[in-house]
């Protein structure tokens, strides 16, 4: 009987202090065995953007200079085509902008003096002709009274002094042209030509300037497609671009949680390979609408729960995210309950 009563004592004495422990612990205790609210943590997919990139011409690829995985900076030359035909036609715009340039300073500048000196010439000769025409015409009125020429003469003579008055109307209308200057509408249509001729010319120039092709931004070379020897169009193209920056993470948000996030919410990226390395990134894009969980991103419990599509961007010059690799996005300024 003894015994039991000091079995009784010992133990209620060591619950006691075992309550009393507890007791004095209670707040590590419970730190350490009832899960605290946390920042809220989202899983997804490093994703980046493609461009394909094309030549603006028609023309058969002369060079690329670029491998695939090459990592390219904005502005670098990635291929060009063949110049030997576009050349050829700038060679034949030019002549026809000289020609069109000087047909409009013709037509400013007017005829020279020497052009006019040459008209007035042309009025003196048939005036000096039709002097002589006129005689001839006379005299011969007179002797076919007598019979002394025949009648065909006189209308030959006739004949040739009216020709003579008809070249003196047309050389003085020359002469008067010339004197007058180039009409305002003739000026007009020169300017006109040149214009024309010039634009002509700038669109082969520019077809030159497009048988380069040019990086448009930092990037990684995904895939090459086209070869020197195939032919390049504009539909068809010749390489592709992976942009290296920024790139983004596509995570899914459920419905309770859409109204605390916002465009712009800053966060932070992990990956599994560098836990100890976080990028800082943003929130750029939040679907206006429902979709149900991807399969690949949750249990089948949560598959037929709807969810948001958010895309995190992120800051990576270095190229650490890869493409498709798994990630972790937390809002530092979100916090969840367990």
């Amino acid at each position: 009987m003894r015994k039991k009563i000091r079995f009784s004592v010992a133990f209620l004495l060591m619950t006691g202090v075992l309550l009393w422990v507890l007791w004095e612990n209670r707040e590590e205790l419970k730190a350490r065995f009832i899960a605290a609210p946390a920042p809220l943590s989202l899983s997804g997919n490093v994703d980046d953007r493609q461009v394909n990139l094309a030549f603006t011409i028609a023309e058969r690829v002369a060079t690329i200079h670029v491998e695939e995985g090459d990592f390219v900076h904005k502005g670098d030359l990635l291929g060009t085509l063949e110049t030997t035909r576009i050349e050829n036609r700038i060679a034949e715009a030019e002549a026809v902008v000289n020609g069109a340039q000087a047909s409009l300073d013709k037509a400013v500048n007017g005829y020279r003096k020497e052009e006019i000196g040459m008209a007035e010439a042309a009025v003196e000769i048939v005036k000096a002709q039709i002097k002589a025409a006129e005689n001839q015409f006379k005299r011969s009125q007179k002797l076919v009274a007598t019979s002394a020429v025949s009648e065909q003469d006189t209308e030959d003579a006739e004949a040739n002094y009216k020709k003579l008055l008809a070249e003196l109307d047309l050389a003085q209308t020359n002469l008067n042209r010339m004197l007058t200057g180039t009409r305002d509408e003739d000026v007009a249509a020169a300017r006109a030509n040149l214009a024309q001729a010039t634009a002509a010319l700038a669109i082969q120039q520019q077809n030159l300037t497009d048988t380069k092709l040019y990086a448009p931004q930092d990037g990684i070379i995904r895939n090459r497609i086209l070869e020197p020897g195939e032919m390049a169009t504009p539909q068809t193209t010749a390489l592709t671009l992976a942009i290296v920056s920024p790139k983004w993470i596509r995570v899914y948000l459920s419905e309770p949680l859409l109204p605390k996030i916002k465009s712009g919410d800053k966060v932070r990226i992990t990956v599994d390979g560098l836990p100890e390395k976080a990028f800082d990134g943003w929130v750029g894009f939040i679907s206006p609408s429902a979709e149900f969980t991807p399969k690949n991103v949750e249990t089948r419990e949560l598959r037929t729960s709807l969810v948001y599509e958010v895309r995190v961007y992120a800051e990576d010059p270095e190229n650490i995210l890869k493409l498709g690799a798994p990630a972790t996005v937390t809002f530092p300024d979100i916090v969840v309950e367990p």
